[in-house]
């Protein structure tokens, strides 16, 4: 029997949580737990490995971050809310531009607008497999650069200096009142700077640890974001800071009931 997305997901939700809570797990004790076979775990496994919260080793999986490193639950829940309330953002027949941010590219999971075209400078987006029909993707080209793949350099910017968006949907490494949007490598902030030049309206997808911070290299100032997703990790004094920066809207999702209705701040 065909079960619903929803089902699915809830079962990957849990599954995050079974190794936050034992450290790892291994694919016949996970088809056990949940009553299904080990080939429908494999694939949630592959599923969570491409979207990097895990790594499998010898019919074994354990928990990961974005950037391949031990984390909890939480933050990957986090950004798991923050995708799915941001592709509800995207309309039919847009145009979207998306960083290299795991967040960000997450949306791609989740986008139900028809007709929409994504231009994207993470290489590694042509290999994802849930990638749906009413999605068509792009690549900017340019110069590769591991181990992320992200697209970058000339190539990169004037591909977009080529386009009008109707919206970008962009990740951070940090997002202060004083210093706006930065990033940790170089040479992405450029590309992220034109990024938000040819869209018509910012939003920046970025859980609660990224406020707050500033990184090396500045993309863009607070006053630029039309709306920010992030989640309740982030305190009333965080977003206030932000709003008086000219931030001009602010959601807050609960990750551990990522259907409820977001903060509005």
């Amino acid at each position: 029997m065909k079960r619903s997305k929803a089902y699915v997901n809830n079962r990957r939700d849990q599954i995050v949580a079974i190794l936050e809570k034992d450290g790892k797990a291994s694919v016949a004790d996970l088809a056990e737990r949940f009553g299904v076979s080990p080939l429908t775990i494999r694939r949630d496994l592959d599923f969570l490995e491409e979207r990097k919260v895990l790594s499998r080793e010898y019919g074994t999986a354990k928990l990961l971050n974005p950037m391949g490193r031990p984390s909890g639950s939480r933050q990957i829940r986090a950004i798991t809310a923050i995708s799915r309330l941001a592709a509800r953002y995207v309309d039919d027949g847009d145009l979207i531009l998306i960083n290299t941010s795991a967040t960000a590219i997450a949306m791609l999971d989740h986008i139900e607008a028809q007709d929409v075209t994504c231009m994207t400078n993470m290489g590694k987006a042509i290999l994802l497999e849930s990638i749906r029909p009413n999605v068509s993707l792009m690549l900017t080209g340019g110069e590769i650069r591991p181990p992320r793949t992200s697209l970058t350099g000339v190539g990169a910017i004037s591909s977009i200096e080529k386009v009008t968006a109707a919206k970008c949907f962009l990740g951070c490494t940090g997002l202060s009142a004083e210093y706006g949007l930065t990033s940790a490598t170089s040479p992405e902030p450029a590309v992220n700077a034109m990024m938000l030049e040819r869209s018509k309206y910012h939003v920046i997808l970025a859980d609660s640890s990224k406020l707050g911070v500033t990184s090396s290299f500045q993309f863009g100032s607070a006053d630029e974001i039309d709306l920010l997703i992030t989640d309740t990790g982030a305190t009333d004094t965080q977003v206030a800071l932000l709003s008086m920066a000219g931030v001009k809207k602010i959601l807050r999702v609960d990750p551990s009931m990522p259907s409820a209705a977001p903060i509005v701040s």
